[in-house]
């Protein structure tokens, strides 16, 4: 919520390419539009994309998500060390 005080867009970038959180104040549409959703470029594409709209954007880490079974076991490890 922070970063949103300085920027217009905040994005989390996924290990895989996506992203796990993305935020802003009235985002325009296009951000949006005609973006390979799935794909492991999706976040480069999202913040080139803003990029090119003008919008300052904060990625203030990059995380992981939970997509795919070998996510899920890694989710179970960490749950357990817990």
């Amino acid at each position: 919520m922070r970063a949103l005080n300085a920027h217009d867009l905040v994005m989390l970038p996924a290990e895989d390419g996506g992203y796990a959180l993305i935020g802003g104040h009235r985002l325009p549409a296009r951000l949006f539009t005609d973006m390979a959703w799935g794909g492991s470029e999706v976040a480069a594409q999202t913040h080139a994309r803003a990029r090119e709209l003008g919008l300052r954007v904060a990625c203030p880490g990059t995380v992981w998500d939970l997509d795919t079974p070998r996510d899920l076991e890694r989710w179970r490890m960490l749950d357990a060390a817990t």
